[in-house]
């Protein structure tokens, strides 16, 4: 058995008994953990890398209880967002997270379960014993409570030129770059355009798009029309850099 298999090994079985040995409660940093795995299986080997939009945790009643509260939720959905990053996957459609009670299920252990489907909401799995966790959608003005909040998923942060140390945190929607006051990210360097860039989210990544700007827009030294950022990202606008990092 090989390094790596047996350190998997240890962490999948030894781990794994020690921390049902000695607590039962299941912790939101485990489910972490296991989305993570799930995401891993399911883009490794593939070509498109293109990973399922749905996951399901089916739990018992108990941890059902205590952990299927809108913060954990919340860390869940940005769980797998900050991965499709992280790895360099694609996820489309409607991102959906949620909870199921399992009667069989022993306290302290979960199943998860993901697939792809292009339904607008998760229907099927909307039972009284659900807690279902979906991309926000303002309708009338008002997000359902169900939904998540404005989450910040990933950060630009300039590291060179006059705005140096200047910070944002973004998320999914679109954010506009230059000198115009009305941008997100507003800068001051004087070979920024007024309009130079935008960044988009599209299939649950952030896409940078150069604005026709009068110097260009480049990334880690190459021009660029269009790019899907990839943490570590370094932007060069104008005299400007900044890099794109994952929080």
């Amino acid at each position: 058995m090989g390094m790596r298999k047996w350190e998997t090994f240890l962490e999948d079985h030894i781990e794994g008994f020690f921390n049902k040995r000695f607590s039962s409660d299941l912790e939101p940093v485990e489910l972490i953990k296991g989305l993570e795995k799930e995401i891993a299986r399911q883009g490794s080997g593939k070509a498109q890398k293109d990973i399922p939009n749905q996951y399901i945790f089916f739990l018992a009643k108990e941890d059902y209880q205590r952990l299927c509260a809108q913060r954990i939720m919340d860390e869940l959905y940005l769980a797998v967002e900050k991965q499709v990053i992280l790895q360099d996957y694609v996820l489309r459609g409607k991102l959906t997270v949620s909870c199921q009670i399992d009667s069989t299920r022993q306290r302290g252990t979960y199943e998860i379960k993901s697939r792809f489907t292009e339904e607008e909401t998760a229907a099927q799995y909307d039972e009284p014993n659900t807690l279902v966790l979906a991309k926000p959608s303002l309708q009338g003005g008002r997000q359902p409570l169900n939904l998540p909040r404005d989450l910040r998923i990933a950060s630009l942060k300039v590291i060179k030129g006059p705005d140096k140390d200047a910070y944002l945190e973004i998320g999914e929607q679109q954010i506009y770059i230059g000198r115009r006051e009305k941008n997100e990210f507003i800068l001051t360097d004087t070979k920024a355009s007024r309009l130079h860039a935008w960044i988009a989210y599209e299939n649950h990544r952030h896409v940078l798009y150069d604005a026709q700007s009068t110097n260009g827009t480049a990334v880690n030294g190459k021009a660029v029309e269009s790019h899907c950022l990839q943490a570590g990202d370094k932007i060069s606008i104008g005299a400007t850099v900044l890099i794109y990092e994952v929080i």
